[in-house]
């Protein structure tokens, strides 16, 4: 099978089986697992399935059967892999079809793909705080560039993920323009994914490479 033929039928898969009537209730929207995949692929140690896996499961439902289980353990190993191709190619962007509209009254996609990446971040910051404490000991000098570029990047996310409290908090502080310039940053946004994925590569050089582990053979 073509590389482009197993990442659209991995996509193709998560989706139908977000969308099915057994699993809409019980995993998180389409969208918001793949920022989560996005996230578990991008952290400078790659956690073991069994650690992350269950992130794309609602906390109040479960599977109801180990066939479920199986099936989408399978698919979501599939899209992880997909996911680490494309950032070891450096083919690092938003998913098909996950885009921000702003006059939406609906939760856009990139929301629900910002909230996943930002759910998956939160759940991995040990590993990203044991990365930055082992480069600590390395590279000072770099620390608050890095630590800038990240907070940059989870600020980027935050505002999509939800654009009406972010503009809120900007007419608070005496923006009102947000919602106007939201389309144009917008646009920067697969600068964004780069920053993040590339700050997680500097920080890797300080730990035990595992990118590798769940690559596709």
């Amino acid at each position: 099978m073509s590389t482009e033929k197993f990442e659209s039928t991995a996509h193709a898969s998560l989706s139908s089986l977000c969308e099915s009537d057994e699993l809409i209730d019980v995993l998180h929207p389409y969208a918001f697992i793949q920022g989560l995949v996005f996230a578990v692929a991008a952290a400078p140690e790659i956690p073991m399935p069994e650690q992350w896996l269950p992130w794309v499961i609602k906390t109040s439902n479960q599977l109801t059967s180990t066939e479920q289980a199986d099936k989408l353990t399978d698919i979501l190993m599939k899209v992880l892999q997909v996911q680490l191709k494309s950032m070891s190619e450096e083919k690092i962007h938003l998913p098909l079809g996950v885009t921000f509209h702003a006059n939406s009254q609906e939760p856009s996609a990139v929301a629900l793909w910002c909230q996943g990446i930002l759910f998956g971040h939160s759940q991995l910051e040990p590993v990203w705080q044991h990365a930055w404490n082992k480069m600590k000991i390395s590279g000072v000098s770099q620390m608050q560039q890095l630590q800038k570029d990240l907070s940059h990047c989870l600020y980027m996310f935050t505002t999509f993920a939800d654009v009406p409290l972010a503009v809120k908090q900007a007419e608070k502080r005496g923006n009102d323009q947000l919602l106007n310039i939201l389309p144009k940053i917008f646009l920067s946004f697969p600068e964004t994914l780069k920053t993040y994925v590339g700050l997680s590569g500097r920080l890797v050089d300080f730990l035990p490479n595992q990118f590798e582990t769940f690559e596709q053979k």
